[in-house]
């Protein structure tokens, strides 16, 4: 096999493209460090590598437990299947796990090593070779293996009897079967894909295609690390006790790979489902983190910006309502369109502390339609024109003094304020509506199940990344197209996007697949949002997590200063 360079400076597009051309040899280098990056990957311009600063190794970085509050209770540790998809899964599984690379937490366009150290690509494109760590050991003491990431990867092709995979299916759409894994020896994996793919490696990197022992996973019925004392994983820290409805508490793993690392001796995450039994845990110094607050609970912390920073940033993710296209009346194009203009996007940005407009991208992303273009799309005119439009648009519907509806969404405080929103929203045009909230794992049982009419349902997703969000959302059975959206000539778009190796072209297919899917009016984006992270001092080498909710979750180089 020919192997090809993969440089710190380079696009994964223009690098296939140049693989597929030349057919001939080319140079690659013997290994890449742990703790630089191996590629910066996938988007429409070429990022920077993010180079790991050395560590400064002072013995005063060791030690301590770090605390971090969050709303409930992890559903499944088994992050690449349909239950591990939540945030409140994903925070307090991801520190026991590992990947054959992963996203880095400052820039997720970057690809850094993890379980393997160096990668090549043959002359068409199509097979990636991992060389793979020979120091790596699960929680258990047993050697990682080429075949047990194999099986990681196997199981989200054929996933287990009863299980569907969540946010790891991008995976799927490269590879149609197990066979183009192989593992050549012990600590070598090569991956056929089934077509070049620019997003490949980007969504290899995302934290829902983590890995799992084969041995260990196999005894359990089903084979799948639900619960958080099941997990025996490869990451910087290993279970140490936990109970529900409280605590989950994990311990610093001795033999992690990684020189020196983790500095914790341990990470404890905390049940708290109050929003304001969250803040004063955070401000007596009982938690040094916590997730998701509303721009109110951000600003009443401005009296503690000396103990407490409080990061904002763009979200990879926003708000929607989302209409069941199979249930009365959303099945009716007029009235899922009246929904979309009873929103006053900018009345969403004062109200909900933020935001920004956008199609169905992340807004600032590389993929992102053209904001100007996006101000002409339906629902974001005058606000009581396009309000008028909706209640003639329910008239024509069969609906002259309106309708009533019932809109589920999540139980939890941070999606319940959300939803009276966009009921409020609704209520402008007629559509009075009747909120339902559900516990987290009924919910989401309750959406698979296609039960729902209408429901508001906030996004974050794990990569701005076509190929981590479009098949998802809105191909033809999608584990995330809560709509039920089928459209062969969409589902075509998006396919032909993950193939098209150009960064211009693909970034047009993008474009016009954004503009498609606005206008069927089935998942209506209201608000894409600021994410708030309260951070107490005391913790240092901290990244939020760039743009997205779920990766960068390790922790590994988090310190506690005294």
């Amino acid at each position: 096999m020919s192997r090809v360079l993969i440089p710190l400076i380079a696009g994964i597009s223009g690098l296939i493209a140049i693989a597929c051309a030349s057919g001939g040899e080319t140079d690659t280098t013997a290994s890449t460090p742990v703790g630089t990056a191996l590629v910066a990957v996938a988007q429409p311009t070429a990022a920077l590598a993010n180079v790991a600063k050395p560590v400064d190794q002072r013995d005063e970085r060791y030690g301590g437990v770090l605390r971090i509050a969050q709303p409930g209770d992890p559903i499944s540790c088994d992050l690449a299947m349909s239950r591990g998809v939540g945030y409140q899964s994903v925070h307090p599984c991801n520190p026991m796990l590992s990947q054959i690379v992963r996203a880095s937490a400052d820039d997720h366009g970057v690809i850094l090593p993890d379980l393997a150290t160096e990668y090549s690509l043959s002359p068409d494109g199509r097979t990636w070779t991992f060389k793979l760590r020979e120091d790596a050991r699960w929680h258990d003491g047993t050697p990682v293996t080429a075949d047990d990431l194999k099986f990681s990867l196997d199981r989200i092709i054929n996933p287990p009897e009863g299980l569907l995979v969540g946010r790891a299916g991008p995976i799927k759409t490269y590879i149609s079967s197990t066979d183009q894994i192989r593992t050549p020896d012990e600590h070598t994996l090569t991956i056929t894909t089934d077509f070049p793919a620019a997003s490949f490696i980007t969504n290899l990197a995302s934290v829902y295609v983590s890995a799992f022992p084969r041995a260990a996973t196999e005894k359990l019925d089903p084979p799948s690390m639900v619960l958080h004392n099941q997990v025996v994983g490869s990451g910087p820290f290993k279970f140490g006790s936990a109970t529900r409805g409280s605590f989950y508490r994990m311990v610093r793993n001795d033999d992690y790979y990684e020189p020196d690392l983790p500095f914790l001796d341990g990470i404890t995450y905390l049940v708290m489902p109050s929003p304001a039994i969250r803040l004063a845990a955070l401000k007596a110094g009982e938690v040094e983190i916590i997730m998701l607050l509303t721009e109110a609970e951000a600003e009443s912390l401005a009296g503690d910006s000396e103990r407490i920073m409080l990061i904002r940033e763009p979200s990879a993710g926003g708000n929607t309502v989302q209409m069941n296209l199979s249930m009365p009346p959303f099945d009716d194009p007029r009235v899922r369109r009246a929904v979309n203009l009873a929103f006053d996007r900018s009345e969403a940005v004062i109200a909900l502390g933020g935001g920004f407009n956008g199609a169905i991208m992340p807004p600032g992303g590389p993929w992102a339609l053209d904001p100007d273009e996006v101000l002409q799309l339906p629902g974001y005119g005058v606000a009581e024109a396009d309000r008028a439009e909706a209640r003639q648009l329910l008239a024509q519907a069969g609906f002259p003094d309106g309708l009533s509806v019932k809109m589920q969404t999540r139980s939890d405080p941070f999606s319940t304020s959300l939803a009276e929103f966009a009921a409020a929203q609704l209520a402008t045009v007629g559509i009075n509506v009747e909120l339902e909230p559900m516990e987290r794992t009924a919910y989401q049982d309750f959406l698979l199940r296609g039960e729902h009419a209408i429901i508001s349902h906030s996004h974050s997703f794990s990569l701005d990344d076509p190929d981590a969000i479009l098949p998802a959302h809105y191909s033809c059975g999608g584990s995330e197209n809560f709509p039920g959206l089928c459209d062969p000539e969409l589902d075509e778009m998006i396919q032909a996007q993950s193939r098209e190796l150009d960064p211009d072209r693909r970034k047009k297919l993008v474009d016009e697949i954004q503009r498609r899917v606005w206008d069927e009016d089935a998942k209506v984006w209201f608000n894409w949002s600021v994410r708030r992270t309260p951070v107490s001092v005391r913790v240092q080498n901290f990244a939020p997590g760039g743009p997205s909710l779920y990766q960068g979750r390790r922790l590994e180089s988090v310190w506690l200063a005294d």
